[in-house]
């Protein structure tokens, strides 16, 4: 089912937050057509993770890649059973850079429920956390670091 775009998934974020890929726009992959259940997944991770995130700092948490359909998921190499196919994942960063994203970092390790929260570089140097909820089942508090 393809959900208005503008739909807002809490106060600060909307669904075309969630769905946008430019690999997905590059390829012409559909990444908007999303299930009642992806949608309820994404508004547990808003409302339970990013909108306290946002309101802690006072200042806006960007997506770089949210919901993945199958296909996207596979051409960006995601895991198989990536939460991002579930709308239970988002891939963070703040244009403040990395400092302020390790301070987001740390906060939501202190003070959040999450499944994931995984602080990620790549050897240019790019970083972002990678963040899952569940809104069904226990989350597992995990706490990783990957060096791609």
């Amino acid at each position: 089912m393809k959900y208005p775009a503008e739909m807002k998934l809490s106060p600060h974020f909307k669904v075309k937050e969630f769905t946008r890929s430019e690999t997905a726009a590059k390829r012409g992959i559909d990444n908007e057509d999303i299930t009642p259940v992806q949608l309820a997944n994404m508004q547990a991770l808003c409302e339970n993770v990013l909108e306290p995130l946002r309101q802690q700092f006072g200042e806006p948490v960007y997506i770089s890649s949210g919901y993945r359909c199958y296909y996207l998921n596979n051409c960006v190499k995601g895991a198989q059973k990536s939460q991002h196919m579930y709308g239970q994942a988002a891939d963070i960063y703040s244009k403040q850079g990395a400092k302020r994203l390790r301070e987001w970092y740390l906060w939501m390790v202190d003070n959040l429920v999450f499944d994931q929260l995984i602080w990620e570089t790549r050897p240019n140097g790019s970083k972002w956390i990678h963040v899952s909820y569940k809104r069904t089942g226990p989350n597992r508090q995990q706490v990783f670091t990957c060096k791609m």
